[in-house]
């Protein structure tokens, strides 16, 4: 029996043996209607217009399930009468207004540091339900945000618990003094409870100059005097006696509660219907997380999440974008789940440790053997995944993590696994070439405009057409080391480019233990990056049709300039090196490419190649067709090799 066909069953024999809400952990699902239409009364295709709710779930974890005893700290959460850990969150749905015109699936939606909104145009008009639900218990609630409200834990007496904590501050700019809030409340304001270092890169000594003074300006916050020396992108380690830490591995569980409610449940323990119960429960339900979110979703999975307390999968796909080898740090004592570690900044946390990829393999470093998968597979509830990153992800998040051993060597991958990389991106992509001249802000390099959503569209579909239909998705397409499309740095063979410098930085990775503040380092892992062509433009992946018909140098990485840490990687952006318009000019820069009118014997030849690359990705399923034509517009319209 498939895995579907199980849980439909499950939910049919639940509806008949059980009480209404009996399996579920959802005590009141209150949603509001809040515009109909909404998104400015704009219909979709066929689907036509949607409306938009918004409200709070409530719930409660028991902490005997064994699916919750590694929730840290839950057992110190306070206690309703039933000895249950209550908690609330946000939840936002957008629904067609005509109900009859949905395609009875959920697409949830990882909200990323309390985001929402709507999904892309191309997804609207496919009919699903779209449903952000707050996991994250460290946000400051606002009107329009989605969070989690999660309990604080405290002593068995009642008194705080209180516990070293870890801040760090980079403020790319230049002011002698600056503020920073502390994620937790200190235990004490006395100046002995914390200490401060400072250090220009990842790398150097941390350092207490005698001119660096810093002090409490409430429980919450510390003013820093700066001291001379240190430029911009200097980084500042806070090291503390924190309380009050937040149980926030709960919001994992909130997440599955409220999506397993809209899937299985029709009405909360009060009665009161779910919003879709009167047009049959949903068929299916995929997940999608980008950055932040996509750290999360590959976390969810491989704490065990994607299985509900009745035993029913709660996700059938999930498609983890730009999330790399990493996973979060949330489910911890004084945990920050909106750190994002990187190669100059957050580079310290915990979040970024083995099990890196969806195959259980043995780490030769710690002796583990672990996968994403171990949990789900003892409990037949794994999902059928798409992974996608960008190039940035390869120079940035380790993503070649995915698809080799910590050693650096080629594995398979399981069978419900495909992973794509979009080559020459940065994180989370670019606006699209053509629609604005792009900024260097405080990189070396422009920033990178190549668009990223457009292929993370089109691979939603197929993963929703793999679950509701079965119909498989294209093949992965990552470089792999088998293919000899992954590379050391140090071996990418950069082109000397003028004004361009190429150090071969990356995000490197060791094996940490995260007891100590700042951890303790041991041996490192190994991590690859793209092979690239004579223009420095990545090779393998998926190409977008304005990688493939190139104006310039597309890269997944960018240096920070002088004053902001200098050559330290320069968060997340990537780089556009623009080819020379003429060959006369190409000549006179010492620029080895080809210049653009080489490449182009017109612009109507440029628009072409564009177009015949677009042609060929929607024929491969990694672009849908109207996303093509727009890119195949905006090249039509450009009529220069700038980004104009």
């Amino acid at each position: 029996m498939s895995r579907m066909n199980r849980a439909l069953v499950i939910a049919v024999v639940g509806c008949l043996l059980a009480p209404v809400g009996a399996e579920a952990q959802i005590t009141e699902f209150d949603l509001n209607e809040i515009e109909s239409p909404a998104l400015g009364g704009e219909s979709f295709g066929e689907v036509g217009q949607y409306e938009f709710l918004r409200g709070i779930v409530t719930g409660e974890v028991d902490p005997a399930d064994p699916r919750h005893a590694h929730i840290v700290n839950l057992d110190n959460a306070p206690r309703n009468a039933a000895g249950h850990v209550e908690y609330r969150a946000t939840v936002e749905i957008y629904r067609p207004v005509d109900m009859s015109r949905w395609n009875r699936a959920l697409y949830h939606t990882v909200s990323n540091r309390g985001g929402g909104g709507a999904a892309e145009p191309a997804l609207l008009e496919r009919g699903f339900v779209f449903v952000r639900v707050g996991w994250q218990g460290d946000l400051t609630p606002t009107d329009s945000n989605i969070v989690s409200y999660l309990p604080v834990a405290s002593n068995p007496d009642g008194s705080p618990i209180v516990g070293p904590a870890l801040e760090e501050f980079i403020f790319n700019d230049a002011a002698s003094a600056s503020r920073s809030r502390l994620t937790y409340p200190a235990a004490s304001l006395e100046p002995r409870g914390g200490m401060l270092s400072v250090r220009a890169t990842q790398d150097a000594e941390r350092t207490r100059p005698v001119d660096m003074q810093w002090r409490y300006v409430s429980d919450r916050e510390i003013e820093i005097d700066r001291p001379a020396g240190f430029d911009g992108g200097a980084i500042y380690e806070f090291i503390y006696e924190a309380k009050d830490p937040i149980v926030l591995g709960i919001g994992f569980a909130g997440m599955r509660d409220a999506i397993s409610f809209l899937r299985y449940e029709t009405a909360d323990r009060e009665g009161n219907p779910s919003p879709l119960a009167a047009h049959g429960l949903p068929a299916s339900a995929i997940s999608l997380g980008i950055s932040q979110s996509g750290r999360m979703l590959r976390d969810f999975l491989y704490q065990g999440f994607n299985e509900d307390v009745a035993g029913r999968i709660v996700f059938d796909g999930m498609h983890p974008n730009i999330a790399g080898s990493r996973k979060t740090f949330t489910n911890y004592q004084f945990g920050q789940p909106g750190r994002w570690q990187k190669q100059h900044e957050d580079h310290v946390y915990p979040g970024d440790q083995f099990p890196f990829t969806y195959a259980t393999l043995t780490d030769p470093l710690s002796g583990r053997t672990d996968g994403l998968l171990e949990r789900c597979s003892a409990s037949d509830t794994c999902p059928k995944i798409v992974h996608s990153d960008g190039e940035a992800e390869l120079w940035q998040a380790r993503a070649s993590l995915v698809v080799t051993d910590p050693a650096g060597e080629h594995i398979e991958l399981p069978d419900n696994v495909r992973v794509y990389l979009l080559s020459g991106t940065q994180h989370g992509g670019g606006p699209g070439v053509h629609t604005r001249p792009p900024s260097q802000g405080m990189c070396q390099n422009l920033g990178n405009p190549l668009a990223l959503a457009d292929t993370r569209a089109a691979l939603s579909v197929a993963l929703y057409d793999w679950v509701a239909e079965g119909v498989e998705p294209p093949a992965s397409r990552f470089p792999t080391v088998a293919g000899g499309g992954l590379v050391a740095a140090n071996d990418l063979g950069f082109p000397d480019l003028p004004g361009v410098k190429y150090s071969g930085s990356y995000n490197p990775l060791h094996l940490a233990d995260h007891r100590s503040l700042p951890p303790m380092y041991g041996d490192e892992y190994t991590v690859l990056v793209g092979r690239i062509d004579a223009d420095g433009n990545m090779m393998d992946g998926v190409r977008h049709p304005n990688l493939a018909a190139p104006v310039g140098t597309y890269t997944g990485w960018n240096l920070r300039r002088a004053g902001f840490g200098e050559g330290g990687q320069c968060a997340g952006a990537g780089s556009f090196i623009p080819f020379a318009a003429t060959e006369a000019d190409r000549q006179a820069s010492g620029d080895p490419r080809p210049s653009f009118e080489a490449r182009y014997p017109s612009h109507a030849a440029y628009v072409q190649a564009v177009s015949e690359a677009a042609d060929t990705l929607v024929g491969e399923r990694l672009l849908l067709p109207g996303d093509a034509r727009a890119i195949v517009e905006l090249a039509s319209g450009s009529g220069s090799t700038t980004q104009d």
